[in-house]
């Protein structure tokens, strides 16, 4: 029996997520929690955990992305499974330098993601249900010099997000609409995305970004 961790702040999808889990035999949810800080605190207390099933979008306290990689340097033993809305090769890309063994879409079947566990315990990689091995990874990016190169400066999800908004031509009222923030945040997100890409204007950031695939001019 695989015992599975899962850190998820929606109570509604973990919910449905354990119900479609119940009653397998080779696969127990055995607990969930809504942050990187308890995830860690459980895992501290609980070495039976094998496989770690993470919110990308966190919103309270570490975000999941940061949480792939304390899981990669405190718990090497367990495996890490990224479940999102976003389905941005730029996201995949910042979950494998984390240490993910895979990434689904939150929409994928029970069956798939209850699948997509039995393979990352194995090993495997699976991303969006295809499972490749871990040698391959670097070779669909083009390399591991050419993935280090793409990877997107560490930028969370929700700056990310910002980050296209912007690339897509919106203002910062209709970017604070969007993803329902004050505009004073959206600043505070612009500022971030400089200060992480090392530029002085967001120009500059946009067209790194784009060159670097991390977003795309709609």
């Amino acid at each position: 029996m695989i015992n599975a961790l899962l850190v998820e702040d929606s109570t509604v999808f973990a919910m449905g997520l354990k119900m479609a889990l119940e009653g397998r035999n080779d696969i127990s949810l055995s607990h969930h929690v809504l942050t990187s800080g308890a995830a860690v605190a459980y895992l501290n207390s609980h070495p039976e955990v094998d496989v770690v099933i993470v919110d990308i979008t966190l919103e309270q306290q570490t975000d999941g992305l940061t949480l792939l990689g304390i899981l990669r340097e405190a718990f090497p033993h367990v495996a890490s499974l990224v479940l999102s809305h976003y389905k941005n090769p730029a996201y995949i890309i910042q979950s494998i330098t984390y240490g993910a063994k895979g990434y689904l879409a939150k929409d994928s079947a029970p069956e798939e993601i209850a699948q997509a566990v039995l393979k990352a315990f194995d090993g495997n990689c699976v991303f969006f249900g295809e499972t490749i091995s871990e040698k391959e990874i670097s070779k669909i990016f083009g390399g591991k010099a050419l993935l280090e190169a793409r990877r997107p400066q560490e930028l969370s999800p929700k700056e990310l997000e910002v980050l296209q908004l912007v690339t897509s031509g919106y203002s910062n009222s209709q970017i604070a609409s969007a993803l329902g923030v004050a505009t004073t945040t959206v600043d505070s997100y612009k500022e971030r995305i400089k200060n992480k890409f090392g530029l002085d204007s967001l120009v500059e950031c946009v067209a790194h970004a784009v060159a670097q695939e991390m977003v795309s001019v709609k």
